[in-house]
């Protein structure tokens, strides 16, 4: 079959969206929403870059690049990166050479608007190994760490409901109305402010604070990791998606002294809840708060990305009874990739300001900074 790759125009946001009933959502109105926010409302770059293969006036794959901004190096240089997501192809085109031909021109486009170097976070199993085979390197894996909450009598009441031949309705009408329960149910019944003593308090809300978020992240510093930009701008975008539901908790002490950000996906309790970011001027602060999410929000299933965390941080996660995932193919766990634009003369060991980008101790790297945060 003949495929064009051609530029995204409005006129192809619906196309769009009904495709990416494949991978965002069955619904093409919160699609339109998603790609709106992602794409046409990126803080970095004014113009969506979507590169859509089409066949016959239809588009049948697409793959995406929205803007990033990351801080490199002692002296915390500022370097734009595309980010490539959002790949997907219709099922009665698939095996048939589109990746290649997308990227190729999503990559061709890259170079040609001066960036060096492409990242991919936490790609899906398909695009991990086509990205692999063409030409891709791998960073790591980000290491999830799961908290589950033992099981109640509820839980165990449907499992062994499920196993009797005349009650397996009962358990699966159960099941189902568990699973429509919003993720946020038992947290958002503490909303508000709690009181620590001497002062200090945890506030939760459903809002960000990006003017304090940005500032507590500033006066932290930085190691000269690579690590996405988190000022105003930045936290205004994000924590916008249309996709995702937030929740903030807020260390209060003379100021703001940390901060948790929870995130769900919305419609779809069965992904749990991750811990996106994680922030605080001291170690107690980061263990009172990781201790109020788990406390408040009882939560059945709490993740979060360890590849790039502290020891200290990692003590307290595995004290809070946070533990690896069954044991599975590092392909179903999120990586991050690097590409270099440059296809004739690719760099062995790549670095951006003064950083081996393929070195995964060279990063600081949270959920927050993917879209599976």
């Amino acid at each position: 079959m003949a495929y064009d790759i051609v530029p995204y125009d409005s006129g192809l946001k619906a196309q769009i969206a009904d495709l990416q009933r494949h991978l965002w959502s069955g619904d093409a109105h919160a699609n339109i929403a998603y790609l709106e926010w992602k794409y046409e409302r990126n803080p970095y770059w004014e113009t969506p870059l979507i590169y859509a293969a089409t066949c016959d006036g239809r588009v049948v794959g697409m793959r995406g690049m929205y803007g990033s901004t990351w801080q490199i190096g002692a002296e915390g240089g500022a370097f734009a990166i595309p980010c490539a997501d959002d790949f997907v192809i219709v099922p009665e085109h698939r095996n048939r050479g589109l990746f290649s031909l997308i990227m190729r021109a999503a990559l061709d486009d890259a170079a040609r608007r001066g960036h060096a170097y492409v990242f991919s976070l936490s790609p899906g199993p398909v695009t991990l190994v086509t990205s692999l085979v063409s030409g891709w390197s791998r960073v790591g894996v980000m290491r999830p760490l799961r908290r589950r909450r033992p099981r109640g009598l509820l839980p165990r009441c449907r499992s062994g409901l499920s196993k009797v031949p005349v009650l397996w309705r009962l358990a699966e009408g159960l099941s189902r109305r568990a699973l429509r329960r919003p993720p946020f149910r038992r947290l958002d019944r503490r909303e508000g402010r709690h009181r620590l003593g001497r002062g200090r308090e945890i506030d939760l809300e459903r809002g960000p604070r990006v003017g304090a978020m940005a500032d507590l992240v500033r006066r932290l510093g930085h190691d000269g990791r690579v690590r996405h930009v988190r000022d105003e701008r930045y936290l205004a975008w994000r924590f916008q998606n249309p996709l995702h539901e937030y929740r903030y908790l807020f260390y209060e002490d003379d100021g703001l002294e940390g901060y948790l950000v929870l995130q769900a996906y919305r419609g779809d309790r069965r992904r749990g809840v991750n811990i996106a970011d994680w922030e605080g001027t001291t170690s107690e602060i980061r263990a009172d708060l990781l201790r109020a999410a788990i406390e408040w929000g009882d939560f059945d299933q709490l993740s979060v990305w360890t590849a790039t965390l502290s020891d200290e941080a990692l003590e307290q996660l595995t004290a809070a009874t946070f533990v690896p995932p069954p044991a599975g193919s590092w392909l179903h766990s999120p990586n991050v990739l690097v590409t270099t634009t440059r296809r004739a003369d690719p760099a062995p060991d790549p670095t951006l300001g003064g950083r081996r980008l393929l070195e995964l101790a060279e990063w600081d790297m949270r959920m927050l900074y993917s879209m599976a945060g």
